[in-house]
């Protein structure tokens, strides 16, 4: 890592059905617990986010999604405790255009159990600030033309849609 833990990013929330979870960037040590979160989430969850079916998220894949440098890169993970164990719940990523560092690609993913709790709302109202205070001016994103959820929810935030084909490519000025 190139720079230090950003705890500034560290939030405690609570959803719409008083689940108390803690937003906080990802770390080196969560490997674990982001494996656990991935095989929490069904074929349609897989889909809608990585846009191909994907059986198994290699250890690879793992340590690179938890291993960032927080300059170019952030991810917000929401972490929970339950029965006495932290899990990870869902996760909010950004990445910086190469090209155009004003620019950055942003997704979200909750677990399947955690669906429809206004955690996917959370954090993609916490990336927008994250992305904000990080100097980036527009974000975008690609979003699968059934994954109407995502398409409600960028539109409440503003978001333009352009057709990209089997998907929508969502962009907004922050």
């Amino acid at each position: 890592m190139c720079v230090d833990y950003p705890e500034k990013y560290i939030e405690h929330i609570k959803l719409k059905d008083g689940l108390e979870v803690l937003l906080r960037p990802i770390k080196p040590d969560d490997e674990d617990m982001m494996l656990e979160l991935f095989n929490t989430f069904s074929e349609r969850t897989i889909r809608f986010r990585f846009f191909i079916p994907i059986r198994k998220m290699s250890r690879e894949d793992i340590k690179r999604y938890c291993n960032i440098d927080y300059r170019n890169e952030m991810a917000i993970v929401a972490e929970i405790k339950e029965n006495g164990r932290k899990r990870l719940i869902g996760v909010a990523r950004l990445i910086r255009d190469e090209d155009d560092k004003d620019k950055a690609e942003f997704a979200v993913v909750v677990g399947d159990p955690w669906q429809n709790r206004g955690l996917g709302r959370k954090l993609t109202e916490y990336i927008i600030r994250v992305a904000r205070d990080m100097g980036i001016k527009e974000l975008y994103s690609r979003v699968m033309k059934d994954n109407i959820v995502s398409l409600k929810l960028s539109r409440e935030f503003g978001f333009e849609r352009e057709d990209a084909g089997i998907e929508y490519l969502i962009r907004k000025k922050i």
